[in-house]
């Protein structure tokens, strides 16, 4: 029988907050994947479990961090059979329905075309402004201050 090696220092072992009822428990795996990225603390409450077809199964968690409302931490587990041993897919923090998302991005180029659009009949307002201002003059008024 082989013999027990202790971990090296730097290994950090995360436990499911259940106990799993045999080594398969997907849900299991899925958590301490999920506390493994995340953080203890900055995993919620679970939201539930997707059947995404072909033995793969994605649960999905409340993420707490600070900035992340309303997002999920997701953890798909690829499962062939019930006697084969899951394999971790992917851990990743999704945004949720409800979630604070950034706007669609615009590249440099279309929004310096917009803003120099934007500038050029500024410039032309101004001008036809300044137009107006000066034919509202009534003949002989001097633009210029001649108080001295």
């Amino acid at each position: 029988m082989a013999k027990a090696r202790k971990l090296p220092k730097f290994v950090k072992l995360v436990r499911p907050a259940k106990k799993a009822k045999n080594k398969f428990d997907l849900k299991a795996v899925a958590e301490v994947a999920a506390k493994s990225a995340a953080g203890k603390t900055e995993i919620g409450a679970f939201i539930e479990v997707i059947e995404e077809g072909d033995g793969v199964s994605t649960f999905l968690w409340e993420a707490k961090q600070p900035g992340y409302q309303g997002w999920r931490w997701s953890v798909s587990v690829a499962q062939i059979d019930f006697d084969t041993e899951p394999t971790l897919s992917e851990v990743v923090l999704v945004p949720g329905p409800d979630s604070l998302i950034a706007p669609n991005w615009v590249p440099w180029a279309d929004r310096l075309a917009d803003y120099q659009a934007l500038q050029e009949e500024l410039e032309k307002q101004a001008a036809i402004d300044a137009e107006s201002a000066v034919a509202d003059l009534e003949p002989g008024e001097d633009t210029e201050d001649k108080s001295n």
